[in-house]
């Protein structure tokens, strides 16, 4: 399965956002283009969720804020044992979430 996870980029000014809005944050257009989220960054702030709803089926989640490369910043699952500020993580898309035979995908980070 060739999953992808896409936000959006301003066609007036630029603004790269994820996750997409209506509106774009920095001009208030509503002349957005999809945008694909790919590439390399660094771990700005990561944090541990063990309160996570009866359904799920981890014992906790571990997200991540990541600055790409490209400048734009993003929030997704950090599939790191050993994580640490400022580390070099790649995107990927994966299962997020399992609830029984459902599988939700999303956003993740590995290290490089």
């Amino acid at each position: 399965m060739d999953e992808k996870v896409y936000g959006a980029r301003c066609k007036d000014c630029g603004k790269e956002m994820y996750p997409a809005h209506a509106r774009c944050p920095e001009c208030g257009s509503e002349n957005l283009e999809p945008l694909e989220i790919t590439g390399e960054g660094k771990v700005l702030t990561y944090t541990d969720l063990y309160a996570l709803p009866l359904d799920y089926e981890q014992r906790y989640l571990r997200l991540a804020i990541v600055e790409l490369d490209s400048g734009l910043r993003a929030t997704g699952q950090l599939l790191d044992e050993k994580p640490k500020i400022g580390k070099r993580v790649k995107t990927t898309v994966g299962v997020v979430r399992k609830s029984g035979d459902r599988k939700t995908h999303g956003l993740q980070f590995v290290p490089l």
